[in-house]
């Protein structure tokens, strides 16, 4: 059975007194509007028969007790109705207060843990993603392979223009911070930080291919993300969504071979969670 949120209860006794204060409302006009079937002409009433008679002087005697205790009943519903918006919207708002805090100091231990990287260890960084491309397509690959140098400065100015598109974007839900270090552990392309409650902290961790994906490097980037996302939410606690994001020439990878890397992708992230 799935557990009810505190949140849920708030909203259901907001929920409740909204449809009480209506009911209070609607309650005097709709019964004072309804003639309830009772207008009869007097020779009508005098042919009806006389169990008939009984049940429509029963009728009207009912309906006359209600009319006059339709004020008080009105006026309960509006009260309590009144009542479970106040106490609901007053425990909602107590609730959404420490939850705000919460996330406060949440974002204060982030800034802690969470620092740019300075120039040199933003090159050294591209350098050593450079050099695992280089190696890889070296040994997959009986092409002429670029240089180091150029594969890094390929890979910058992607990482830049993938920043600048989210950057561009200008989302009130997320700001944007490239080039991170986390701790003294970790260093990620891009965090997209979580602005409110409604939403989860992004780390998004770029992989370039210039000739064909690499699924040992994939796998690699899912491990450390892995890594970094329980390292992550221990120190800041926080949730955090890692996202994996391969750029690659289209013209050198088919739908079957990309299909082909989702699976095996999807499967060692399985394993990976086990």
């Amino acid at each position: 059975m799935k557990k009810i949120e505190y949140g849920d209860v708030n909203k259901f006794l907001v929920s409740i007194g909204i449809v009480l204060v209506t009911l209070a409302i609607l309650a005097p006009y709709l019964f004072l509007k309804e003639d309830f079937g009772l207008y009869l002409e007097q020779e009508k009433l005098m042919k009806l028969q006389d169990p008939i008679k009984a049940l429509i002087k029963d009728k009207q005697n009912k309906i006359i007790l209600i009319q006059e205790y339709l004020p008080l009943i009105s006026l309960t519903l509006l009260g309590l109705g009144a009542l479970s918006i106040i106490v609901g919207l007053f425990r909602w708002f107590r609730r959404q207060s420490k939850i705000d805090e919460k996330f406060d100091k949440e974002i204060v231990k982030l800034d802690l843990e969470v620092t740019a990287l300075r120039p040199e260890e933003i090159k050294r960084k591209a350098e050593d993603e450079a050099s695992e491309i280089e190696a890889e397509e070296g040994a997959n690959s009986t092409s002429p392979t670029i240089t180091t140098s150029n594969i890094y400065r390929e890979y910058l100015r992607i990482e830049d223009e993938i920043t600048s598109v989210f950057e561009r974007y200008n989302s009130r839900n997320f700001k944007v911070l490239s080039q991170q270090k986390i701790g003294d552990r970790f260093e990620v392309d891009l965090i997209l930080r979580a602005t409110s409650t409604k939403f989860s902290d992004r780390i998004v961790e770029i992989k370039y291919f210039r000739s064909s994906v690499h699924l040992t490097m994939l796998q690699r980037s899912l491990f450390q993300l892995s890594k970094l996302s329980d390292y992550y939410k221990d120190t800041t606690n926080k949730l955090l969504v890692p996202v994996l994001l391969i750029v690659y020439k289209s013209e050198n990878i088919t739908g079957k071979k990309l299909t082909h890397y989702k699976e095996r992708l999807l499967s060692y992230s399985k394993e990976i969670e086990h």
